[in-house]
């Protein structure tokens, strides 16, 4: 017959594959939290044996236990190979956001469900110009979980009384940092009962938060999740993995940025090869078209040289063909070890037009030992222009479509002089070539007066 004490420990190991989560379940009668380990049991960082049994009844419980710790160990054993499954899945996701941003979203939300919140953010603090006093919070993905309205007041006054940010200098990047961190700079007064957390996290049910400092400097860049009142504060193991995964949002992030720049000057050198009349197209081995210009596309579409068959580009004129996709050939074969040899050739137009002289070149060198792709590009490009044609400043408006004041003014920046002193020149208010100058910067595609003037240089220089 068995006690009620047996009675209860029975209950008790029933009841924990009911309770289990994460390694660690709660007893059912303590409240406590507990590791799921043979013979031993933590409860709050102290090892402690398990309930004791009664001797008449100990070999055939410790019998009972032994099957269900094997049964929960290997529970426990693929709970933890999907979960390692899931951080590798989300550190993908990163990697592959760094070049869609649009992805962010997801990251944000995979990061909230991986770690059991509810709310979390990845933000910028940058002032806004005016004091330092106040600072304004642009989010670099969409936050989710903040009340409505929260984020405004967490501008306007509460981001000075987060004790995170009020002492950055006390925290380094690199570490994951939780509401533990706070008590190194609270030994003086409670941080549960200050303004910010009594008005702004408790209303939102921010009871545990675990966050990281990505980048500190002028604009710092932090990441941040909650969990609220009914849930637990973040463990190590947790902050561990937050960790590596942070590591991975800001690899990313600053992928993302040399990404843009790197599209930027892009764009820019695709603007000034079309003011310099270059048509640019790229071909693969098999001459089939990868990517053309404008100027380019105008060409195909003209038949004037050269043209489009089923995606394929070949000679109008077929003497050139064979020169054409010997150039082509050259140019991408995989020779180990040797550079790639740049070449030209000479394509006919009709009507006994001046002809082109395209030059043709790889889009890589073969110096690299690693490569992930076999593929090679050849680059062509060529003036399409007249060889008379001598542009001139009102050809350029005329090309970007600037009225006679935006016209006036380009010309007036064009050697350099201030803004200021080109308006007074032209007899007009500052504020109205300020206005007139962000028309030509929206028409041109450039963003700054040295980027105006080098494109209007080189419009007047490419006819020479």
């Amino acid at each position: 017959m068995t006690g009620p004490r047996s009675c209860r420990r029975e209950e008790w190991i029933s009841s924990i594959s009911n309770t289990i989560r994460d390694g660690i379940f709660e007893h059912p009668f303590s409240g406590e939290l507990h590791s799921c380990s043979i013979g031993t049991t933590l409860t709050q960082g102290r090892v402690s044996k398990t309930p004791p049994m009664p001797e008449r009844n100990a070999q055939r419980d410790r019998r009972g236990i032994g099957r269900f710790c094997n049964d929960r160990s290997f529970t426990l054993r693929k709970f933890m190979a999907s979960h390692d499954d899931r951080e590798d899945d989300l550190h993908d996701l990163i990697v592959e956001a760094s070049g869609r941003p649009e992805l962010w979203d997801e990251v944000l939300t995979a990061l909230i469900e991986q770690f059991g919140s509810h709310a979390g953010a990845l933000y910028l603090h940058y002032n806004s110009g005016a004091t330092r006093s106040a600072p304004v919070v642009t989010e670099v993905i969409p936050f989710q979980g903040y009340g409505a309205g929260m984020l405004e007041r967490y501008n306007e006054h509460y981001h000075a009384l987060n004790p995170f940010h009020a002492n950055g200098s006390l925290f380094t990047p690199g570490r994951a940092l939780t509401e533990a961190n706070l008590k190194e700079i609270s030994r003086d007064f409670d941080i549960a009962e200050t303004e910010f957390f009594v008005d702004w996290c408790r209303p939102q049910n921010f009871y545990y938060t675990m966050g990281e400092i990505l980048l500190k400097d002028d604009t710092p860049l932090t990441l941040w999740l909650n969990r609220g009142q009914r849930s637990r504060a973040y463990g190590l193991d947790e902050q561990r993995r937050f960790h590596r995964l942070s590591r991975s949002v800001l690899s990313a992030i600053r992928t993302a940025e040399r990404l843009g720049e790197a599209q930027a000057e892009l764009a820019l050198a695709h603007r000034a090869l079309e003011i310099q009349r270059v048509a640019v197209l790229t071909l693969d081995r098999a001459m089939k078209l990868r990517d053309a210009n404008a100027l380019a596309e105008e060409v195909l579409r003209r038949e004037d040289g050269l043209r489009s068959r089923q995606g394929h580009i070949e000679p109008t004129d077929p003497k050139d063909a064979i020169a054409f996709r010997q150039a082509v050939h050259r140019v991408t074969m995989p020779l180990h070890g040797l550079a790639s040899p740049d070449t030209s050739l000479t394509i006919r137009r009709p009507n006994n037009q001046f002809p082109y002289q395209v030059f043709v070149a790889a889009t890589r060198g073969r110096k690299a030992l690693l490569r992930f792709s076999s593929a090679e590009t050849a680059v062509l490009t060529f003036r399409a222009t007249s060889r008379n044609c001598a542009p001139d400043l009102s050809s350029f408006g005329a090309h970007f479509h600037l009225t006679p004041s935006e016209l006036r003014l380009a010309e007036a920046l064009r050697d350099g002089a201030p803004l200021p002193v080109a308006a007074k020149a032209l007899g007009i208010g500052y504020e109205t070539a300020r206005s007139q100058l962000k028309a030509v910067f929206a028409k041109t595609g450039t963003q700054r007066q040295a980027e105006l003037t080098l494109i209007i240089s080189l419009w007047l220089n490419s006819g020479t």
